[in-house]
């Protein structure tokens, strides 16, 4: 389980950590040649201020720390060291029940036409999305469905400003918009 999404360990010396350059697929075969978990990849900067990658075993928010796999290998070769800046690091998780609440309160405060709820609609579709694929544990979405989810929100107020017309009045539930008008 990764504690940190990014790691700022530019206050330590990491002699004895496994670094991989910032080269994300080198990164991804260093992890199949160790055998370490393909999750524990984190990116964090070096006291030189570059982008390398790292593999988080373990964390200890509370006192600061991180253990990182170790130059050599072997499960027993770790190194733990002390993260700067904590708070800053720490992603705080919402669910997508939560974060698609709040953004149909958003939608609700303004007028359907208004780019804010338009916004917040698209938003919600992409979350649906995301939610979709991580409860069919797909690691991607393909961008052609992230294209036409956006789009459906985005097509009549884009059509209205390309042509100069009013904004269409708001779709029912699971209608989709018409065609943008091409140029």
């Amino acid at each position: 389980m990764k504690f940190y999404d990014r790691l700022d360990l530019s206050r330590t010396h990491l002699d004895d950590v496994l670094v991989v350059p910032a080269n994300r697929a080198k990164a991804l075969d260093m992890a199949r040649e160790r055998h370490l978990p393909r999750q524990a990849l984190t990116r964090a900067t070096t006291h030189m201020g570059f982008w390398v990658y790292v593999f988080q075993l373990d964390a200890d928010t509370e006192l600061g720390t991180v253990t990182l796999a170790g130059a050599r290998p072997g499960p027993e070769n770790v190194a733990t060291l002390p993260v700067r800046q904590l708070d800053h690091y720490i992603t705080p998780g919402m669910p997508l029940t939560e974060m698609t609440g709040l953004l149909a309160s958003v939608a609700e405060d303004y007028p359907p036409t208004a780019l804010t709820a338009v916004l917040a609609d698209s938003l919600t579709k992409v979350l649906d999305l995301w939610a979709d694929a991580r409860r069919n544990g797909r690691p991607t979405i393909d961008i052609r469905d992230l294209d036409r989810t956006v789009t459906s929100e985005f097509a009549p107020a884009i059509r209205a400003w390309r042509t100069g017309d009013a904004f269409p009045c708001p779709r029912l539930a699971d209608a989709a918009w018409p065609e943008p008008v091409p140029r």
